[in-house]
């Protein structure tokens, strides 16, 4: 990637973006057009490969810049001082849902098996800092928990993923839901008090009687 395409309106550089992550999140490296990038992007072939000097690296800073997204918008934002765990995790989910419905692309090309595949031959580097990152968030989501919430038949560690397991399919729901809809006029009210009563019930199930903790809208 050459100073031309640093250079470029960033709206322009977004565009070539969204069609470079599109085409590798659907695609993979091999079966990954440029041909259609380009058409996406509405940009010369010619010109993608001036600011790029190859497929190879083409790919590599298209992760690169996944990596550097989902750190500035999602990891850099997050606050593990939470002693009750729904709520830590509510504040997580809340913090990626609004990290994918602002730019879902990059999540879509890093979630891909093929792009972790094609990574470890491409850009082991890339996919190390990627594990890195993973491990890390990992090690502090499990870390000074408010255990004494949770009841005393239900072992601390499943419940913990009991509730991780739950939220995360909770938002994977929730997006495909959201897919065709125009967010910008969507009433989100309904779609918040679902959410809460969700975690009203994770909560009866989970914690000991009256110990329900205190996250928004309980």
């Amino acid at each position: 990637m050459n100073e031309a395409f640093q250079k470029l309106d960033p709206e322009k550089q977004r565009r070539i973006w969204d069609a470079v992550l599109r085409e590798f999140a659907q695609n993979g490296y091999a079966n990954a057009s440029t041909n259609r990038m380009v058409q996406q992007a509405d940009i010369g072939k010619g010109m993608l490969f001036y600011y790029f000097n190859s497929k190879e690296e083409l790919f590599r800073r298209a992760l690169a810049y996944s990596l550097d997204y989902l750190h500035r918008e999602y990891v850099s934002k997050l606050d593990y001082g939470e002693p009750d765990f729904i709520t830590r995790f509510v504040q997580i989910t809340e913090l990626k849902m609004r990290a994918y419905l602002h730019n879902p692309l990059p999540f879509a090309f890093l979630a891909n098996p093929q792009v972790s595949q094609d990574a470890k031959l491409l850009a082991p580097d890339l996919l190390q800092r990627l594990e890195d990152l993973a491990r890390s968030e990992m090690g502090k989501l499990w870390a000074n928990v408010d255990t004494s919430l949770f009841r005393d038949d239900v072992p601390i560690k499943h419940a913990m993923n009991l509730i991780r397991w739950s939220l995360e399919g909770y938002r994977s729901e929730l997006l495909d839901r959201l897919q065709d809809q125009n967010l910008a006029e969507l009433d989100w009210q309904p779609y918040v008090h679902e959410f809460y009563e969700f975690l009203g019930l994770l909560r009866k199930v989970l914690y000991k009687e009256g110990d329900h903790g205190h996250s928004q809208g309980q």
